[in-house]
C-alpha cells in the first residue's frame, strides 16, 4: 500500500510542475481557486487542460510534426499545427496540437 500512496504523491508533485511550466509558456498563471476545478491554466484571454505522460511521443505525431514543418519550408509559411481528427462514430472531432516553445504560437485561437 505504501507504494501506491508513493506513486499517487509523486504523480500529483509531477502534474503541478508541469502545469507551473505551462502557465509560464502561455504567460498565464496556474488555478488555484477550488471554485473553478476544471480550470488548470489560465492567461487573460485562454483556459487550457494540462496532461502529462511518461510516454513517448507517438511515432504518427512525430511522423505529422515533421511533415509541417517539411510544409512550412516548401511554402515559406509559419508552422501552424497538426489537426488530429477522430472520426469514430457519427461525429468527427477536431483538435489543433501545437508545441510551444517560446509562449504561445502566433496562430490565433478562437
Amino acid at each position: 500500500m505504501r507504494d501506491a500512496k508513493k506513486i499517487n504523491r509523486n504523480n500529483r508533485r509531477r502534474g503541478k510542475e508541469y502545469e507551473r511550466r505551462s502557465a509560464v509558456l502561455v504567460d498565464g498563471t496556474r488555478n488555484l481557486d477550488k471554485s473553478r476545478p476544471h480550470t488548470d491554466v489560465e492567461n487573460d484571454t485562454h483556459v487550457f487542460e494540462i496532461k502529462s505522460s511518461q510516454s513517448k511521443v507517438p511515432t504518427r505525431l512525430n511522423h505529422a510534426v515533421d511533415q509541417v514543418g517539411l510544409a512550412s519550408e516548401e511554402s515559406n509559411k509559419d508552422i501552424g499545427g497538426v489537426i488530429w481528427v477522430y472520426t469514430k462514430g457519427t461525429r468527427a472531432r477536431y483538435f489543433l496540437i501545437q508545441e510551444i516553445t517560446n509562449g504561445m504560437p502566433e496562430l490565433p485561437i478562437t
